[in-house]
């Protein structure tokens, strides 16, 4: 509430300040008994401040404002072919037998705030912050309706190594602790709580992974565009079966004004922004469920 009263009272006291030097100058205009050379100067006076403190300023305020706003618009007609180019979900080799577990290839690490204010970050902002962990926790959960999706109920186990050490590998799946929970949503069934359990393999049994690559150039960045691939592998033949190549443009190119989150978070954050800023369009844990579609065989939605 208080916030929206702030460009009330600016504009209240821009006006009463015009209404100050316009009545100073007329009052100043029709003192006869002054000279006019004392007029003159006083209003001489007056138009020099004008020009050097008012005229000028705003005139650079203008010139940043169009130079914005050209910047803007060729920034969103790069994104837009670029998005043209090659942006999509690709499938070439689909995978018939619906696959119960998945090797994460490429472990992500947590994001520093320097690197989301960064422009050049090359962690593939097409993501955002998701971190494996985030990965980890809906490949294995799934995501959807329980009842009328029972092909996104998750895998049965991910496979991974530590992004400090690759050469540990590790099985995740999920146990049931004992206790029954409600979903936080109407109507929600109890199901069973469940927890994270973790045990050292020595060798990987999925037959597909996945990795992926910022593909950003310095052209791309410079319009605070970002390029990302996520690629998913036949681990026996190395084939690159199916790809999501993906842009995202950072709509405030890099302001955290009127407490903004950073830059690289804040991006297509409510409304409809997340399907106008990244292409293809990019929802809540767009990458699990077309990870989910192409190894369990399933529509992508």
């Amino acid at each position: 509430m208080g916030y929206e009263l702030i460009p009330a009272v600016w504009n209240f006291f821009v006006v009463l300040n015009w209404t100050f030097w316009i009545g100073l100058v007329v009052f100043i205009a029709t003192r006869k008994k002054w000279s006019w050379v004392v007029r003159g100067s006083i209003l001489g006076a007056i138009a020099v401040f004008f020009i050097f403190w008012v005229f000028i300023p705003l005139h650079e305020e203008k010139v940043l404002k169009d130079e914005k706003r050209v910047y803007r618009q060729a920034a969103y007609d790069y994104f837009h072919k670029k998005c043209a180019e090659d942006s999509g979900r690709f499938v070439y080799k689909p995978v018939l037998e619906p696959q119960d577990s998945v090797y994460m290839m490429k472990p992500r690490k947590n994001p520093t705030p320097e690197e989301l204010h960064d422009q050049f970050w090359m962690g593939d902002p097409y993501t955002g912050t998701l971190t494996e962990s985030g990965m980890l926790n809906v490949l294995l959960k799934g995501y959807g309706d329980r009842k009328n999706n029972p092909k996104y109920l998750g895998f049965t186990f991910v496979e991974s190594s530590n992004f400090e050490n690759n050469k540990q590998l590790w099985r995740y799946s999920l146990r049931p602790t004992g206790k029954m929970i409600q979903e936080n949503r109407p109507a929600a069934d109890l199901r069973p709580e469940m927890e994270l359990n973790r045990e050292p393999i020595d060798i990987i049994h999925s037959r597909y992974g996945y990795t992926w690559d910022d593909l950003s150039t310095q052209e791309d960045r410079q319009y605070w565009v970002a390029k990302s691939r996520l690629q998913i592998v036949d681990l026996i033949t190395q084939e690159i079966i199916a790809e999501r190549i993906g842009y995202v443009i950072e709509e405030g190119f890099g302001s955290t004004a009127n407490f903004r989150n950073p830059p690289w978070i804040a991006t297509g954050g409510g409304d409809t922004r997340w399907k106008t800023n990244y292409c293809p369009p990019r929802n809540d844990f767009t990458d699990q469920r077309w990870i989910f579609s192409v190894l369990h065989n399933v529509p992508f939605w």
